[in-house]
């Protein structure tokens, strides 16, 4: 006769199931990211500085966070398998992670606020959505670091309590305030800087689904992690939209970089030239000294039409699209 030794079973489902399906998705979107950063640093030779040391900080910050991810794993599933008491407080890699996010997403909204700058009207107009998104995105920054701190300072406090909604929520809210305006300076702006000629108005447009796009995605996620952290105690399901919007920020933003090649041959037909040129964006936009490099419009394809008006958008390498 067989006898059947019966064992209570470990449910995990509620406290380990958000971080598990945040980390498969996190460890997804984290190939998608090496790729894009393979890709873009292979053709990174004319940018700017800023925007090639933003790049490596992005993707060093990107791998650091998915290492944290991965001994998330490890931690609660082998070192400390068949307990629960991991459970019962704040991991310290999520934790550290939460550092890191808040690095990767004010880095991130400071690129867009360079390309802001490049774009903007002259005036107080123009200024105040600058100063506006750059205020913004220092909040989102400050309160993400105070997040962190009450997360790794108070590991065995249930994480609903009252510091940690203040932070929490005011980390989320100005990033996904940030983002969103952020997003409509661009597309504004970009729509503002058409001159009737229709390679530069289909570029333009290009452009600003572009943003749009990548607007959308990152303020989406930022506003579903903010109702599953207040709408769901317990299971903590605002984890796993946080690990994922990590890679959100990074994914986008070197989805914009490698994009731009592109857009400048497809509807520009553009070459390399040597011709000097302004770098004035729109009617009364900030002007900028013209570097050596400039994009000029294939002559074969516009044709020997002499064009008087001239729209020249400011790009993040060192050189201008000219039209």
């Amino acid at each position: 006769m067989v006898s059947v030794v019966s064992r209570d079973v470990i449910d995990l489902s509620k406290p380990f199931g958000p971080v598990f399906w945040g980390i498969i998705f996190n460890l997804i979107f984290f190939g998608m990211s090496l790729c894009q950063a393979l890709n873009y640093f292979r053709t990174a030779g004319k940018d700017r500085v800023f925007v090639k040391f933003a790049a490596l900080g992005m993707i060093i910050l990107d791998i650091v966070s998915s290492v944290l991810v991965i001994s998330v794993t490890w931690t609660d599933l082998v070192v400390d398998f068949g307990g629960m008491a991991q459970f019962m407080g704040t991991n310290t890699q999520i934790g550290v992670e939460c550092v890191i996010s808040a690095c990767i997403a004010f880095l991130a909204q400071m690129y867009f606020v360079s390309q802001i700058y490049h774009v903007k009207p002259a005036g107080v107009k123009g200024n105040v959505v600058l100063y506006s998104v750059v205020v913004l995105s220092c909040i989102g920054f400050v309160f993400g670091l105070a997040c962190a701190a009450v997360m790794l300072m108070n590991q065995m406090t249930p994480h609903y309590n009252l510091h940690f909604q203040l932070v929490f929520g005011g980390a989320k809210g100005a990033n996904a305030v940030c983002d969103i305006i952020a997003t409509l300076a661009m597309c504004f702006y970009l729509t503002d800087a058409k001159a009737g000629i229709a390679s530069t108005s289909n570029l333009l447009d290009a452009l600003s689904t572009l943003f749009m796009n990548r607007g959308a995605a990152v303020t989406l996620l930022q506003i579903f992690t903010f109702i599953m952290f207040f709408a769901f105690e317990n299971p903590q399901y605002w984890l796993a939209p946080h690990l994922l919007l990590t890679k959100m920020y990074v994914n986008t933003f070197f989805a914009i970089l490698n994009s731009r090649q592109y857009l400048r041959e497809k509807h520009l037909g553009t070459f390399v030239s040597s011709l000097p040129g302004s770098t004035q964006v729109a009617k009364n936009s900030h002007s900028f000294t013209s570097s050596p490099m400039a994009f000029a419009p294939n002559r074969s394809v516009i044709g020997t039409v002499d064009i008087t008006k001239e729209v020249t958008i400011k790009g993040d390498d060192e050189s201008d699209i000219m039209v």
